[in-house]
């Protein structure tokens, strides 16, 4: 055959990104030229092996061991992601200050928070295994939220106008529509479209809305 897919390519560029990552004193800039979406595709995948190898029991992995793995995948995404996304928000590796570096760690700390729990419910009886690719959909669209702020905390504290998405209606995205502020307005709110457990009456969960800089529609969270 003739070389990798470009989605395979993409794969082994966080791949290696990310070794390197959990090998290196934080913020190294990343060797592989990786991308957001290749940090995203690379989560995903690393994630959903973990939990096949998981799942299909055998004593291949054990509980303690996913737990183990998924908290140390998490802080090498984390600390990957942040530069990566950093960098592809025009930002230079050297000016990542201690705000962005502490806001990494405290996503790190929250997810890694809820792995006992996801350990659990993979491994328990009754749980519904088809809603295993929603779960795992889940803590990659978590992924996805951090590594778009990390991306317009690089621009500075561009404003940003939130988009209304409809899929279930919420008062917050619905009173949000069509309001521009600052990047650190919606921080401090966690009024963060799209991320787990946010500060709006929809919490996030199948949030549609987007905040996208008001001339270029550009995408910032």
């Amino acid at each position: 055959g003739g070389g990798m897919t470009s989605r395979a390519h993409d794969l082994a560029a966080a791949h290696v990104a990310v070794r390197l990552a959990a090998q290196m004193p934080i913020l190294h800039a990343a060797k592989a030229e990786a991308t957001i979406d290749d940090m995203l595709a690379g989560y995903d995948d690393d994630l959903g092996t973990l939990v096949q190898e998981l799942l299909r029991g055998g004593k291949r992995t054990s509980k303690a061991e996913f737990r183990r793995t998924m908290k140390s995948l998490i802080k090498a995404y984390g600390r990957e992601g942040l530069t990566v996304a950093w960098v592809e928000g025009g930002g230079d590796v050297e000016d990542i200050q201690a705000d962005e570096v502490g806001a990494m760690q405290a996503w790190v700390t929250e997810q890694q928070s809820h792995v006992n729990d996801f350990a659990d419910w993979l491994t328990a009886k009754d749980s519904d295994l088809d809603a295993v690719p929603g779960r795992v959909a889940m803590w990659v669209s978590a992924y996805g939220s951090f590594l778009r702020e990390m991306h317009a905390l690089a621009m500075g504290d561009p404003v940003g106008e939130w988009e209304y998405g409809d899929t279930e209606h919420c008062d917050t995205c619905l009173e949000l529509n069509g309001q521009r502020h600052r990047l650190s307005w919606y921080r401090k709110r966690d009024y963060i479209p799209q991320r787990p457990g946010a500060a709006m009456d929809c919490g996030g969960y199948r949030c549609q809305c987007i905040v996208k800089r008001p001339k270029t529609g550009e995408r910032l969270l």
